[in-house]
């Protein structure tokens, strides 16, 4: 039975030119799992608010074509009615928490009192989706405090609480620790396999192709493919289309097209079922050959103890006002070359981060930025050492144009006219912002705002440069464009830190990885190091990438972080 039906829609938001869906047509079945995904600024989200009925109801822009629900046409009805029957998680968690509760129970509950329920049914309700979404332990704490991928959870209970028919989330796990991954995406299967139909949007291919019945591609507002995920993702790696493919569809794609393998089998959309396909592939060449020279072989920078771009954690510690002590006696080094901060969330890391930059300042110790104490300056001075892209965008965003956003940094850390102009030319070429430099960055999308947060941080030319968790909700083309930032910046001699979740990212870029666990250093060396410490790392919920997991389970004699070495290990002779 057909629950949603989509004819022949096309809309343009009233501040923009181009559509963002054009002759849209599509039918979703009742008790069916979605998965949608494409390029950034492809028209996801815009799809996700058709059914939701924030279009046209909250969203004003020209309308064509219909939409129904159950039978019912989103224009004859209102989004709180809609609500009842369609959960919608936003993309950017923060602006679905209300800002009216004074504990996380009271946010996953609030939407059940205005729904007038009774009190003794309201309680256990808010207090269950919580426990599915592992914050059980978290209801008394204020929605403030959490870290951002605590708001992400919290968000989603906020809406499972309700218990709608229809669950549409949207980018649901792009600020999550792998263990929280899991989790969501293990919350949303149990949805599904209880009868709700699940809609969800999501970079995360590797968790999502394996769980959904359906994956539709959107671009450029309209739908590209859409059949089994598996098929699916064939046919954007065929075409070279620059979604996010699984590490090991790809590798059993190329050597599937190289003669290596069987190619009548089902591709394999897991770690598991790679390593079962290739188990009784010959290997003729050994993982220690297969290791390049390249970025995930580099070595640690030396230590430059007289640098002015050095900072030094000295037995640093940071307590809350609630008591709650995120860092707990961290020393460190840092130096120039790409370091990744992963660890779970409420590892620590954002706070680590926030003290670079005297955001934060430590309850004991120290932390020396170019041999300045961070205590005895204020933040103003700091940013000239050190610039800082926040994990939400928008709590940095506040000027009319992008350009004039890139340019607020170079103007206030004394800059000239002309200087300040080069730098505001080549961060907003780095971060592919040339299109919308005119553009209002509240009318952008989600990835496009970090993007320009992070050209505006790195416009400031500052000596140490910190991008907390940049490739959350990125595409491919995104994540591609920050690699290459990264890149340059170390080729500059900049210390750039990167907060992330994102393994494979700090695999192919970090020149150091530093594993924090409850708010203490657990691993700190060479990311080919770090990712082999498999069972350390089980500690603060990060899982190596799937490549180095894929290599342990197939016993090769090395650990590999890339797929380019998995493939030179298969290679024929």
């Amino acid at each position: 039975m057909s629950l949603i039906e989509i004819e022949d829609l096309t809309y343009s938001y009233t501040s923009q030119h181009e559509p963002a869906l054009r002759n849209l047509s599509c039918s979703i079945e009742q008790g069916s799992f979605v998965g949608i995904t494409g390029l950034a600024e492809a028209g996801k989200s815009s799809f996700c608010r058709l059914i939701a009925g924030y279009i046209p109801h909250f969203f004003h822009g020209e309308f064509a074509g219909t939409v129904s629900v159950a039978g019912t046409d989103t224009r004859e009805t209102t989004i709180g009615e809609l609500a009842e029957r369609v959960g919608f998680v936003f993309e950017n968690p923060f602006d679905q928490l209300t800002g009216a509760s004074l504990t996380v129970l009271e946010e996953a509950a609030f939407a059940l009192e205005n729904m007038g329920l009774a009190r003794e049914e309201i309680r256990p309700r808010a207090e269950k989706s919580l426990s599915q979404v592992g914050m059980k332990d978290l209801t008394d704490r204020h929605p403030q405090q959490l870290s951002g991928g605590q708001s992400q959870r919290l968000a989603l209970a906020s809406v499972l609480a309700v218990q709608p028919e229809i669950f549409i989330l949207d980018e649901p796990t792009s600020q999550l620790d792998p263990l929280g991954v899991e989790e969501v995406f293990d919350v949303i299967s149990e949805m599904h396999r209880r009868g709700y139909t699940v809609i969800v949007v999501s970079q995360d291919l590797d968790h999502l192709a394996v769980r959904a019945d359906r994956l539709i591609v959107v671009d450029k507002g309209e739908i590209k493919w859409d059949g089994e995920p598996r098929k699916v993702l064939l046919q954007a790696a065929e075409a070279r289309y620059p979604i996010l493919i699984p590490d090991v569809l790809e590798i059993s794609r190329k050597l599937r097209a190289a003669g290596r393998i069987p190619s009548s089998p089902p591709a394999p959309l897991t770690v598991e079922q790679a390593a079962t396909e290739l188990s009784s592939v010959n290997t003729p060449g050994s993982a220690a050959q297969a290791i390049g020279t390249g970025k995930a072989s580099r070595h640690l920078p030396g230590s430059k103890a007289e640098s002015s771009k050095q900072l030094l954690f000295e037995d640093v510690h940071y307590d809350y006002p609630t008591g709650v002590s995120a860092i707990r006696g961290v020393s460190l080094t840092l130096e120039e070359g790409c370091v990744c901060i992963v660890g779970q969330n409420g590892a620590g890391k954002t706070t680590f981060a926030k003290h670079l930059n005297g955001l934060l300042r430590p309850t004991r110790g120290r932390v020396l930025v170019g041999g300045k104490d961070t205590r005895e300056y204020r933040i103003a001075e700091l940013a000239r050492e050190v610039g800082l892209a926040f994990q939400n965008p928008d709590d940095q965003l506040f000027r009319s144009t992008v350009e004039e956003e890139v340019r607020f940094g170079p103007d206030n850390v004394g800059a000239g006219p002309e200087e300040a102009q080069r730098l505001v030319t080549s961060a907003i070429d780095l971060m592919g912002l040339e299109a919308v430099r005119e553009n209002k960055p509240h009318d952008l999308g989600l990835s496009e705002r970090k993007r320009v947060a992070t050209a505006s941080v790195i416009a400031m030319n500052t000596p140490v440069v910190v991008l907390d968790e940049p490739t959350g909700g990125q595409d491919a083309e995104g994540i591609e464009l920050l690699g290459h930032l990264v890149g340059h910046l170390a080729q500059q001699g900049k210390l750039v830190l990167v907060v992330t979740h994102d393994v494979k990212f700090a695999a192919g870029h970090a020149d150091r990885v530093i594993a924090l666990h409850q708010g203490r250093v657990l691993l700190d060396d060479v990311p080919r190091t770090v990712f082999g410490r498999d069972e350390d790392l089980a500690r603060t919920h990060v899982e190596p990438p799937s490549v180095t997991r894929l290599g342990k389970l197939l016993g090769l004699d090395e650990t590999l972080l890339l797929p380019e070495e998995l493939l030179a290990v298969f290679a024929s002779d």
